[in-house]
């Protein structure tokens, strides 16, 4: 899983093995087998890793969280950084790549988070889906969204 982030955040950023191999100061063959899964970074390289990507060492490396990114679009993020704490709707311009299924609004294409935190490139969010395999049991997610992918957002009012 490690690997699998490390090669989304690369291309997020659109650089090749080689450009963060060099920013390390590792080989491109160690970022190679870091993305295979075969071996993992130092904690020195993966807090490296983590502050280029801009993510914390906890969501880099814990295996809780998921990374979902697209191309990188600026936004004004003073109205998304007020959504910390709580529970929203948000709208994403492609569901389909998050693979969020049972947690998206059928009808409307929304999803129900509690946002966690957001910084310049990611919005940390929060949301149950139906645990694998059963029918019943519910589990938390928690997953990195690329805030080019959030198109909207509505908070939700809780009535008196």
């Amino acid at each position: 899983m490690l690997g699998e982030k490390l090669v989304i955040l690369r291309k997020k950023y659109g650089y090749s093995q080689q450009e963060v191999a060099d920013m390390l100061s590792v080989t491109r063959q160690t970022i190679s087998n870091w993305e295979c899964g075969q071996g993992a970074p130092s904690l020195d390289k993966a807090a490296e890793l983590a502050g280029i990507y801009k993510v914390s060492l906890d969501d880099l490396a814990g295996n809780k969280v998921e990374v979902t990114a697209k191309e990188k679009k600026e936004k004004d993020l003073h109205v998304l950084k007020k959504l910390v704490g709580k529970t929203c709707l948000l709208e994403c311009s492609d569901w389909d790549l998050l693979v969020m299924d049972e947690a998206v609004n059928e009808l409307t294409g929304d999803l129900r988070v509690r946002v966690l935190d957001v910084n310049s490139e990611w919005i940390r969010i929060e949301y149950e889906r139906r645990k694998e395999g059963t029918l019943f049991q519910k589990e938390n997610v928690v997953r990195l969204i690329d805030l080019s992918m959030i198109t909207g957002a509505a908070v939700e009012v809780a009535e008196e």
